[in-house]
């Protein structure tokens, strides 16, 4: 029985969540979280939703924090997205984590997690990126005019998270994929506002794909 699901992760997840928790209907954020949240607890009235996500963090800064803001937490299921930061801060400041040092951190992170919680279910989000038109963005058009080597940087990192879930026997959740596929019928500017951050319908995609994947899993449950 899954009571406690714990969201982590960067600006994707935290979207602009309530972080003092004075607006209760904003402690999700405005994302994807928020909309699993709400479908799961209106059909689980007992499930406990906790996003504890901040903007702007790489892999580095979330291993500076995650015995606060995850370790020190209970939780049933810790859900994780990153990876873009990373790549913007290495291409843009030269500050990021490359692809050999994500995978360690981020495997350092997920070890700590099954030796201090073994019971926990990790959920593992694929990170994703777009390429608009030129004329749809006002800033980060540089991932446009380089999308070859940010690609190339995400597909890695793409790789590397699929790869670790393997590892922890964790539920892999493939946002990029879904989002491959969803350009199918609409334009990328339909699903991201900058090759980055999501619209609502990129976050309903989202929250969609990982409430099948976690719901399809045999060792999950919320009732």
């Amino acid at each position: 029985m899954a009571k406690t699901i714990l969201f982590q992760g960067d600006s994707l997840t935290d979207a602009c969540r309530d972080k003092e928790g004075k607006d209760k209907n904003r402690i999700l954020g405005d994302g994807y979280v928020k909309f699993i949240g709400a479908s799961l607890m209106c059909d689980y009235p007992g499930i406990n939703i906790l996003n504890t996500a901040i903007s702007g963090n790489r892999i580095s800064d979330l291993y500076g924090r995650w015995i606060e803001d995850t370790l020190n937490i209970d939780f049933d299921i810790l859900s994780l997205l990153c990876g873009i930061n990373d790549i913007g801060f290495a291409l843009r400041l030269n500050m990021g984590a490359d692809a050999e040092k994500f995978e360690f951190v981020y495997d350092r992170m997920l070890y700590e997690v099954k030796k201090a919680k073994p019971q926990a279910k990790i959920v593992l989000c694929e990170p994703f990126l777009f390429k608009l038109n030129i004329d749809e963005v006002k800033d980060g058009t540089d991932i446009i005019e380089n999308w070859d080597v940010w690609n190339g940087h995400m597909l890695e990192r793409r790789a590397i998270v699929k790869s670790l879930a393997e590892k922890y026997q964790a539920i892999f959740v493939p946002f990029g994929k879904a989002f491959d596929k969803a350009l199918e019928s609409a334009p990328a500017k339909h699903w991201s506002i900058d090759g980055i951050h999501l619209t609502m319908a990129g976050n309903e995609l989202i929250a969609r794909e990982w409430l099948r994947c976690v719901k399809g899993d045999p060792n999950v449950s919320f009732s």
